[in-house]
């Protein structure tokens, strides 16, 4: 699909789409897009007005590769293509174990001695990240029970013109570890956020005095710079740091919780930040958020991905959705081809396309757990066991549970149900669910409980990678070769009601594939009117109610 670009802020500079030709043995690229990893300028530009009438650092193809980089490399921790573009400091966060402070370059110990030392922290946190010992994971997942700590974050420092340095920081997705996957299923809040994001986030935060930049310390003849400091000065409009952070998945909500926490805690100025998502959830009630609009960040979103549509209520900044057809789903998805697998695809498909947004996951998904209880039973406990994942220990603890499985999916059930009141302040309706739970019977009944949840898998996991073991994921696909396809779209509170998408002249029964004839909304009749509208911004802290409040 290349649908033409219809607004001038989303147009690609020229310089985008002719980067200068490679010269002989240059390094640093990105292994995804080949983008040169030093060419920083589209992640520092002045702010304008989008069409939603909010101020943010504009749209850009160059940017879009270079985030795209950055939350790749978070998950490999290949930060060699990075340190030959020029960057320096790295710290790598997973979990509670920290590295920080990974230089290049002459130190007190030698070059050699630093190249030693520097290999040995990359490894442990490569190590970490791969934990494997069912024990560790045990207590790993048990450390789980009232706080998520799974954090996993990159961070690193370049230096730009003028004495100014970018501070680059990459947050991880869900990992392979089972344990890592506990926070996403915190549906309920804390302080208006996904409680599960939230609680990443402010763990992120409170290593800030323990994350260090010595090299950029050194340029700027400091003894000592920590991420508090840098986040400190960034307060102010003539900071000599920026800050440019990606993420994917889980990485992109954590994100948009601490750009949060940056502007409205830290008091860090929007125009010194900018952030792309790939895959982000859904994070924030509105509760505490003025504008969930008004924050610099994009989340670029595949339309067939269903994790987009988890999380909470609203994604904060601007989402660019790709409207998914056959060609991405052939190059990128490898379904498979076996008739049995299509035949369950098909079967799912219409439950599919009514996971519009977490609401309608958890309404469907706690009718799905009642009649798969119902009708499986303790099958569906032994079936998970049994995955390639499962561990030795907890398989033999909970195959001798027998009845028990009835209550976990129960209690799971129970979950959902509160979640969801905690995120709308209203009450699942039963008589919904259990309508729900008997359409689906015949499905969960006649289809083996593998094959059901491969089939669910299907609609999840393909669309949702930015790399396979193939090559491109669906969300490389869409950044290499078709970014004008993007249709933006921003989420606005209701006075009374729940928060709901505006696209940009983009009709919502479009993105369905149906014909219409009334867009959702449509241009002004007085552009001048528009002019003088003030752009909207984060309640008494963001860059725009400054501008406006000096001006009154």
């Amino acid at each position: 699909m290349n649908i033409p670009t219809w607004l001038p802020f989303f147009k690609r500079n020229e310089e985008d789409d002719n980067p200068p030709a490679p010269k002989p043995d240059e390094r640093g690229f990105g292994p995804l897009t080949g983008r040169r990893l030093s060419e920083l300028e589209s992640l520092y530009r002045p702010f304008t007005a989008d069409p939603f009438y909010r101020l943010r650092p504009p749209f850009s193809h160059r940017a879009a590769e270079l985030s795209l980089e950055l939350a790749q490399m978070s998950y490999s921790l290949d930060i060699e293509p990075w340190r030959e573009a020029g960057w320096n400091d790295f710290s790598i966060q997973i979990d509670d174990t920290l590295q920080s402070g990974l230089t290049h370059g002459e130190s007190a110990t030698g070059e050699r001695m630093q190249a030693i030392m520097n290999a040995w922290k990359l490894h442990r946190a490569k190590t970490t990240l791969r934990e494997a010992n069912p024990v560790a994971q045990i207590m790993s997942a048990m450390r789980q029970k009232e706080r998520s700590d799974t954090i996993k974050a990159v961070c690193m420092m370049h230096s730009l013109d003028g004495g100014k340095y970018l501070l680059a920081i990459g947050f991880m997705g869900t990992g392979k570890r089972l344990y890592d996957w506990i926070s996403n299923f915190r549906f309920t809040t804390e302080e208006g956020f996904h409680k599960g994001f939230y609680q990443l986030c402010t763990y992120f935060e409170q290593g800030a005095e323990q994350i260090v930049f010595p090299a950029t310390a050194q340029a700027l003849g400091l003894e000592k710079l920590t991420l508090g400091e840098v986040l400190s000065e960034m307060g102010s409009a003539n900071s000599r740091f920026r800050l440019w952070m990606a993420g994917h998945s889980q990485g992109g909500a954590v994100m948009q919780v601490f750009t949060h926490r940056l502007l409205t805690q830290w008091g860090v100025q929007p125009q010194n930040i900018v952030g792309y998502g790939f895959a982000s959830p859904t994070v924030a009630t509105g509760a505490f958020v003025y504008d969930p609009a008004s924050y610099p960040l994009y989340h670029i979103l595949n339309s067939d991905d269903m994790v987009p549509r988890m999380g909470a209520l609203v994604h904060l900044g601007l989402c660019m959705n790709y409207p998914a057809d056959d060609e991405i789903r052939k190059a990128t998805y490898d379904l498979s081809a076996l008739p049995i697998d299509a035949a369950v695809r098909d079967a799912l498909e219409p439950y599919s396309r009514k996971f519009n947004d977490v609401r309608d996951f958890l309404v469907y998904g706690a009718a799905f757990i009642k009649v798969l209880a119902e009708e499986k039973g303790e099958e569906t406990l032994l079936s998970w066991m049994e995955k390639p994942w499962s561990l030795p220990f907890v398989d033999r603890v909970l195959s001798r549970a027998g009845d028990k499985a009835m209550d976990w999916t129960s209690s799971f059930e129970r979950y959902m149900r509160q979640s969801y009141q905690d995120l709308t302040g209203e009450a699942m309706e039963e008589a919904t669910v259990a309508l729900l739970a008997e359409q689906m019977r015949p499905l969960v009944r006649d289809i083996p409980f593998r094959r059901l949840m491969g089939g669910l898998a299907s609609y999840i996991v393909p669309p949702h990678h930015i790399a396979c073991r193939n090559g491109d994921g669906a969300y490389a696909y869409i950044v290499k070769k078709d970014l004008d396809a993007l249709q933006p779209f921003i989420w606005v509170k209701q006075k009374n009601g729940l928060p709901f998408k505006r696209f940009a002249n983009v009709p919502v029964q479009a993105l369905r594939g149906e014909t219409v004839q009334t867009p959702v909304i449509k241009r002004r009749a007085r552009p001048e009117a528009a002019r003088r509208r003030q752009p909207q911004g984060v309640r008494r802290i963001g860059y725009s109610s400054q501008r406006a409040n000096k001006a009154r």
